[in-house]
């Protein structure tokens, strides 16, 4: 059977419902008070300016948080970059100044716990070319 999800209220939805909302109560809160429409728009005024300075705060706390937020990525992000480099770094080096141990090292790895035949190492032995030959 396929699952069905409530759809989401669009914002255009929301935004005509919040404004009908705060129109139908600016209009009670008029008639309960008697407030002729002069008095109505400086108070609303005096709330819209009220709200613009608490929407610009809200815009700088989200931003700094943010910027923040980002700076702890990139910080950590760093960190890692820079362990890891370290470690590679770290094994170069005893790569470089230890290579025999090294070589021990990975036969022991790849070998697990049997022991591999020790084979003598192939000598190949240079010959000289003494004429040359031509090629058709």
């Amino acid at each position: 059977m396929e699952e069905r999800t409530k759809p989401n209220k669009p914002i255009s939805v929301i935004y005509a419902d919040a404004k009908q909302a705060l129109t139908i109560q600016v209009g009670n809160t008029m008639a309960a008070y008697g407030l002729p429409i002069f008095m109505a728009e400086g108070i609303l005024s005096g709330i819209l300016a009220e709200i613009r300075t608490n929407a610009g705060n809200e815009l700088a706390d989200d931003t700094a948080r943010y910027e923040e937020e980002m700076k702890g990525y990139y910080e950590a992000q760093i960190k890692e970059k820079e362990e890891a480099f370290e470690k590679e770094k770290a094994e170069l080096i005893r790569t470089f100044e230890e290579p025999a141990v090294l070589e021990e090292t990975e036969e022991v790895e790849t070998t697990g716990s049997e022991k591999a035949p020790s084979e003598p190492p192939v000598i190949i032995e240079a010959k000289e070319i003494v004429e040359e030959t031509e090629v058709d």
